[in-house]
């Protein structure tokens, strides 16, 4: 199955975790942002910046899975990634959509093709159990 992993850029270690764990469990990643190096400020990076958007964008629209963590702030990205996953959800019924954490700070979090979890162990044994339906 193809997943793609979305938080704060700030938490890519997190979600190298993550990530890890799911490919050790024969799961594909469909765009790793961990590898993307830190463009800030945007305008003078602007042929990355680019670059990184479409690949992220990308890997959220060609997953079967997506899986969300949020923390203490929300990061900008993360937020139009979930959006783009809702969207893509709605017109083709993918991806299934996780989102673990501090759901509340996120309004996007209670629309209804969005499923809340306690954690990303709960959302692998989801996944895994469930994974010929998905």
């Amino acid at each position: 199955m193809k997943i793609y992993v979305a938080t704060k850029f700030q938490e890519k270690e997190k979600a190298l975790g993550i990530i890890k764990e799911l490919k050790e469990l024969g799961h594909e990643i469909s765009c790793d942002w961990t590898t993307h190096k830190s463009i800030k400020p945007y305008q003078n990076n602007q042929e990355l910046a680019k670059r990184y958007s479409q690949e992220d964008i990308n890997g959220v629209l060609n997953c079967d899975i997506f899986i969300l963590i949020i923390d203490d702030e929300l990061g900008g990205g993360m937020n139009i990634e979930l959006g783009a996953a809702i969207a893509s959800n709605l017109k083709s019924g993918k991806p299934k959509i996780y989102v673990i954490g501090k759901y509340e700070k996120s309004m996007f979090a209670f629309h209804p093709s969005v499923k809340i979890r306690n954690s990303v162990k709960k959302v692998i044994s989801e996944i895994e159990k469930h994974k010929e339906q998905i």
